[in-house]
Order: structure tokens, then C-alpha cells, then sequence
């Protein structure tokens, strides 16, 4: 299925994540001299994580990263670190692909809080869709910060008005203010909405998402029209208490909970605690 070989430029960058000790490659390992830990390597890919370890089919292809970062990668001349690569289309010399999976071009396969490079070794690093699927944004960010030469750059898309994705690793939607938080470590430059998380963007995907809920979740054939048929206009009248609720309102109210998760504006928790 896969047929790569193990990226030489691995041999001078890799470190244990959990003492960040260099390590020593073997043929089918990458052991740790300090903390005796060992790593296996799977189809040319070094590999931090517990298995089983998924590999995706190699015919897969992500969305592209944007003409401007394909610029910097096609260029050669910046070392890059591709955080949450996917199935690139293009492999290129200057870019470890960092990922939890094995795609057609994977270079290491790991968690984003405990990269296993050397500090202070890559010029940039991309993180494209990843953050809200992390745990611990911050500290990810740190990491990156960590393993950024002094002056190197880093780029991230995250999510804010999106729906539920990636079920069940899909942590946090952060605000503008969050995500300056999270890199609060850096020289912020800008922080802006890029053309594929526009407002018409968003828009659309969230009525896809909307109708996909109702459709899962029961709502009849006639009760999907009439949600599809209603203007956006009707749903802002409504809101600002202008207008009666538009058709499909009472539907969507009484959608089955796991479906109302998926799109819903927040969320209500109860819980208690232990009695230890």
C-alpha cells in the first residue's frame, strides 16, 4: 500500500518527546538512549503514537493550503514543519508532514503537544484545521514556539462559526481573542479571516450542516423543505423579534439531541462532584 522510505533529514532532527534526548534510528525502531523508549517505524514513518495506527488509502487527496503557503513550500527555501498535513498532493524536500495518521506523504506520525524535533530547527510552521481538534491548544502552541528558529513564522487556520466536525475530537470553535491567547508567546502580525472562513462561506456551510441534522435526524421530507424554502431574512426577523418564527423553526427545536449537538449555538452542563 505504502512504498516510502524513511526522510533522511529525520536522522538530524528527531528527539524523544518525553526527555527530548536525540534519538537513534534502527531499521524498524527509534530508541531513546536516555529513557530507554522505543518507537516504531511503520512504512518509512516513524511512529509516536499508541497503535493500531491508521493508514489512509494513498489515492486520498485534502483540500489544498492556499496558493500563497504552496508558494513558500514550492520555493524550497524555508525549512517547513506541516502540522495536520493530510494527503498532500505534492511531496517536497524542505517539509516534514506532521500527522496522527499515515497519508500518501507522512513524515512522522505524532502528538502535536509533544513534537519530537529539536528545538529551534524549522523556519516555519503551518497548522491548518488542527487547533480545534487539540486538547490543549496553548500548549501546542508553545510547542511550535519551542521548536521555531528565533524569528521563524508560524501560520494556523482554526475554526470559529463551524459545526460539529470530526466527532469526538473536535475540542474547541475559538474566537479572534482566543486564539491570540493561545499564541500570546509570539509576535502576533495579524490575525484575520482568510477567503475560506468568509461570512459566505460560513453561511453555507452551516445551512449544509443544518439540513444534514434534520435530515438525520427524522424530520420529514415536507419539514426539510420547508427549512430549505425559508429565507434568511425570515430567521433574522425572528430573531430581532420583528416576525413570527420562520417554517422549520419548531423542526429544528425538536431535533433529537445528538443531532442538535451537531449545530447547536452552546451548550448547557450539570454535573457533580465526587464524593472522594
Amino acid at each position: 500500500m505504502f512504498s516510502q522510505k524513511l526522510n533522511p533529514l529525520l536522522n538530524d532532527i528527531l528527539t524523544c518527546p518525553a526527555c527530548q534526548t536525540a534519538l537513534r534510528i534502527k531499521r524498524n525502531a527509534v530508541l531513546c538512549p536516555n529513557c530507554a523508549a522505543s518507537f516504531a517505524i511503520k512504512e518509512g514513518v516513524p511512529v509516536f503514537l499508541p497503535e493500531p495506527l491508521a493508514l489512509v488509502e494513498p489515492d486520498h487527496i485534502s483540500n489544498p493550503i492556499g496558493p500563497d503557503f504552496e508558494a513558500v513550500l514550492k520555493e524550497g527555501k524555508d525549512f517547513v514543519l506541516h502540522i495536520g498535513a493530510g494527503a498532500t498532493a505534492t511531496r517536497y524536500p524542505n517539509c516534514i508532514e506532521f500527522e496522527h495518521k499515515i497519508f500518501r506523504h507522512t513524515n512522522v506520525v505524532g502528538d502535536a503537544h509533544h513534537l519530537p524535533f529539536r528545538d529551534k530547527i524549522f523556519d516555519r510552521v503551518f497548522a491548518f484545521n488542527v487547533f480545534e481538534h487539540l486538547i490543549d491548544p496553548k500548549n501546542a502552541a508553545q510547542e511550535i514556539r519551542r521548536v521555531l528558529k528565533p524569528g521563524g513564522a508560524v501560520a494556523i487556520h482554526t475554526a470559529f462559526l463551524q459545526t460539529l466536525h470530526e466527532a469526538p475530537h473536535h475540542y474547541y470553535n475559538a474566537t479572534e481573542y482566543g486564539v491570540r491567547e493561545w499564541f500570546s508567546g509570539f509576535e502576533i502580525e495579524d490575525c484575520r479571516v482568510s477567503a475560506n472562513f468568509a461570512p459566505g462561506v460560513m453561511l453555507a456551510f452551516l445551512m449544509s450542516n443544518v439540513l444534514e441534522a434534520a435530515r438525520l435526524g427524522g424530520a420529514s421530507w415536507k419539514e426539510q423543505a420547508l427549512i430549505s424554502d425559508s429565507t434568511v431574512g425570515e430567521w433574522a426577523e425572528f430573531w430581532t423579534q420583528r416576525g413570527e418564527p420562520p417554517p422549520g423553526f419548531g423542526t429544528l427545536q425538536n431535533l433529537p439531541q445528538p443531532m442538535q449537538k451537531r449545530i447547536a449555538a452552546g451548550f448547557e452542563l450539570l454535573a457533580t462532584k465526587s464524593g472522594i
